[in-house]
């Protein structure tokens, strides 16, 4: 209730007065530019309306120090220049039914009049068909002498088509809005913001934002640039490689929508949403929250999307004249125009939600560094959640115990096989890697003769099987016949394989040896070499590969394995080759054997790598400039002869005096190499290796080897059957069967091999240098069970 004094006394009811009109422009001022950044907003659609084509903002202290924009638009007019900058003065709006049908960003003539009333203004300007530019001051609305004494007049002035405007000290005349924006970087950050979504969203013309003194723009996109390649520019790679195009057409509001928008394998802890209605940047909180709950079935928990919307709509039902900053408008059937959009961004995602991508790398991140959480975490066991809990099976099986018996190499039938003898003479225990005074024989003599109409390779006629080489390489021309190599593998090779697979009823024969002592290396260089692969051991791969547990083969290049909580992609015939290289270091001068019983002369194994060569040659001649390969082949046969000695004490590379290849190191107990490699590594024995240093000579022999060695499955090469006899071959036929499945016999066998032989080598004794890491694709990250969780946490 009020005081009965005050209403009896007519001098203490407060009078009406009309405001100052200084006062009046500053509180309107003060709610069309809140900041730096609202005032930048209205100059960039004033230069857009303009029709510019570039557009150049320069910034100092945030914009509250200069806030300058720069455009080749059509300019003003000189006759206009006086009153540009008072209020409610603008060449687009006439009448206010022109409301109804606006195209232009502005249309109430109150953006500049307002900058002038709290920041000091100075625009120049120049059109097309001036002769020169123009410039003038501006204070309070109204135009001002640039110095005092001097005519408040246009002054002439050098200058390019179009307009330049500055707006310096803002705020200066309302201190409490100046002290509230004084964190500069906070203004800038803004004033970006509001450059990006105009550059996106008007993918024609260029622009450029850098702060005063700044050589390097922060913002600089083209005007031949797309919108993605705007986005890109401004957001990263990381966003425009995830997109998803959006543009429909609704005529019964009518309604047209087109954006990008990120698809579900994409997402950021903030919601980075841009939208234009009728091509101006607006917020909507409706639109955004609707948005939000449409990705809220596709994203993990606390994460948002990337989303761009260019709405358009009949301007007759949009009110853009509802807030004095034009960020808010309202627009007939808003429920139902939300609800077509968030179906349309539901249909989108829906049809490009038929697979997710999981990104991987290739370089590690987790390393093992300690640190005082460690410690602390001795002390009190924290909670371990189900993500952080390695699953291993305590009987530590692989995905191939369930798709394979324990020996897929050996087929059905296999007492109708040709039988081979192995004998392994051994001094260490069966699980161990080096092989001193270790023996594998590969017997090519002990062969069933009973099975002549199926024996096509022609074994029981062959004798020894090295003397019909030059049969071997005559019959290389014939249809189905294979390279040279590949003739004679079929003869080597066949050993080989069902050396490491003895039939169940002839088992392995092994006889004990007392074990020889291991040969203690002191050459200086096998020691260096030795250093140096554990210098360049990889810290990040090193615990991975020997702390893994191995999961399954996925072909004859790739295998899984697992550490911690992590899934690997391993390219094993890359890191074999690497593996039996530090073999050949470490068991340096200790190597076991692998005997072959046939002789292979080194003569004719060079010259079948040299006939393989001419094949890759230009029309399949050998060149003139070259020497002959006959002399090719004596020149590596000799130097191979006299350096025999130290090839067999070194490496276990037995030559004879003849010039045959009668043994071959023992790497891995049971792993026998790939012969049809052979003849290569005969051949690079006498041309890639360095002979002239001993350093160099350890180094390229060993590497060489560890090529030889690397795992390659063998190919078997199908005879074709004569036409005759496969008119009225039988499809059903046993032997029909058995022919087609050779190869995937093979595969199985070499695979349980790499799994049985290659990863346990690989977890015991492997140093992963830093070049696999350099090589895309040979180690891979796959999965990860923490992500894994994010992915799969709402199903």
């Amino acid at each position: 209730m009020a005081d009965d004094s005050v209403l009896s006394d007519p001098a203490a009811i407060p009078t009406i007065r009309r405001l100052d009109e200084a006062v009046v422009n500053r509180i309107a001022a003060g709610e069309i530019i809140h900041r730096p950044a609202n005032a930048l907003k209205e100059l960039i659609e004033n230069s857009l309306d303009a029709r510019s084509t570039a557009i150049q903002v320069s910034i100092k202290d945030g914009g509250l120090k200069l806030l300058q924009i720069q455009d080749n638009g059509h300019g003003i007019k000189l006759e206009d220049m006086g009153i540009v900058c008072e209020r409610f003065t603008t060449s687009k709006l006439r009448t206010f039914d022109d409301l109804s049908s606006m195209s232009t960003y502005g249309f109430r003539g109150e953006a500049l009049a307002s900058i002038s009333h709290v920041a000091h203004v100075t625009i120049t300007t120049k059109t097309k068909d001036s002769n020169c530019a123009y410039k003038a001051s501006y204070s309070d609305g109204v135009i001002i002498p640039a110095k005092p004494g001097a005519t408040a007049e246009p002054k002439p002035c050098a200058g390019n088509n179009g307009t330049q405007i500055s707006a310096e000290d803002l705020f200066y005349n309302v201190p409490t809005r100046r002290k509230a924006l004084k964190n500069a970087t906070e203004e800038y950050n803004r004033i970006l913001s509001v450059v990006n979504k105009y550059a996106i969203h008007n993918a024609g013309v260029s622009f450029t934002c850098r702060k005063i003194g700044s050589n390097t723009p922060d913002v600089h996109t083209t005007n031949t640039a797309s919108v993605v390649d705007n986005i890109r520019q401004i957001y990263g790679s990381s966003v425009a490689s995830e997109l998803l195009s959006l543009e429909k057409s609704f005529p019964v509001f009518p309604l047209n929508i087109k954006g990008w928008i990120s698809n579900a394998n994409y997402s950021v802890k903030k919601f980075a949403f841009l939208l234009f209605i009728n091509h101006r940047s607006v917020d909507s909180p409706a639109i955004r929250k609707a948005i939000e709950a449409v990705y809220a079935a596709y994203l993990p928990k606390n994460s948002h999307p990337w989303v761009y919307l260019a709405l358009e709509m009949d301007p007759k039902n949009v009110d853009v004249n509802v807030h004095p900053t034009k960020r808010e408008v309202h627009f007939m059937n808003e429920e139902e125009i939300i609800t077509t959009i968030c179906d349309a961004i539901q249909d989108r995602l829906g049809d490009a939600n038929v697979s997710r991508n999981f990104l991987t790398q290739t370089l590690l991140p987790q390393v093992s560094v300690k640190s005082k959480s460690e410690e602390i975490s001795r002390k009190s066991a924290p909670k371990l959640y189900e993500y952080d809990q390695v699953r291993n099976d305590s009987r530590d099986q692989t995905l191939d115990s369930f798709l394979v018996s324990n020996a897929p190499y050996i087929p059905a039938g296999a007492s109708n096989q040709k039988r081979i003898r192995l004998e392994v003479e051994s001094s260490e225990d069966m699980d161990a890697v080096s092989q001193e005074d270790e023996t594998m024989t590969v017997d090519l003599e002990d062969v069933d003769r009973t099975m002549d109409e199926d024996d096509p390779m022609g074994v029981q006629a062959t004798g020894s099987l090295l003397s019909k080489i030059g049969q071997f390489k005559s019959g290389s021309t014939g249809k189905g016949a294979g390279s040279a190599s590949q003739q004679l593998h079929g003869r080597l090779v066949e050993s080989s394989y069902r050396a490491s697979a003895p039939k169940p009823d002839q088992p392995l024969s092994a006889t004990l040896k007392a074990k020889a002592p291991r040969i203690e290396v002191k050459l200086t260089s096998v020691l260096q070499l030795r250093d140096e692969v554990k210098k360049q051991g990889h810290p990040v791969l090193t615990p991975i590969f020997s702390n893994h547990t191995f999961v399954g083969i996925l072909d004859n290049q790739r295998g899984l394995i697992q550490n911690e909580l992590a899934l690997y992609l391993i390219h094993y015939e890359a890191v074999s080759e690497e593996l039996f290289y530090q073999i050949c270091l470490r068991d340096f001068s200790n190597f076991g054997s692998i005997r072959l019983s046939t002789p292979a002369p080194v003569h004719e194994m060079v010259l079948m790598a040299l006939d393989d060569e001419q094949v890759l040659m230009e029309k399949d001649e050998w060149p003139e400039e070259l020497k002959p390969k006959e002399e090719i082949a004596q020149c590596v046969t000799k130097m191979l002869i006299s350096r025999k000695e130290m090839l067999q004490e070194y490496f276990s590379v037995v030559v004879t005096d003849d010039g045959n290849i009668t043994a071959i190191p023992m790497m891995i107990k049971g792993y026998v190499p790939n012969l049809e490699k052979l003849p290569d590594f005969l051949w690079r024995l006498g041309s890639e290796v360095d002979w002239t240093s001993e350093k160099a000579c350890f180094q390229t022999i060993a590497r060489e080897l560890a090529i030889f060695y690397s795992t390659q499955p063998d190919q078997i090469e199908e005879e074709d059957e004569d036409e005759d006899e496969a008119d009225t071959a039988d499809p059903e036929h046993e032997d029909g069967e058995k022919k087609k499945s050779a190869q995937a016999i093979e595969d199985a066998r070499f695979q349980h091999m790499v799994s049985t032989l290659i990863f346990p080598a690989l977890k015991r004794h492997f140093i992963p240098p830093k070049a696999l890491i350099e090589r895309a694709g040979i180690v891979v990250q796959v999965a990860q069970v923490k992500d894994l969780y994010k992915v799969f946490e709402r199903c």
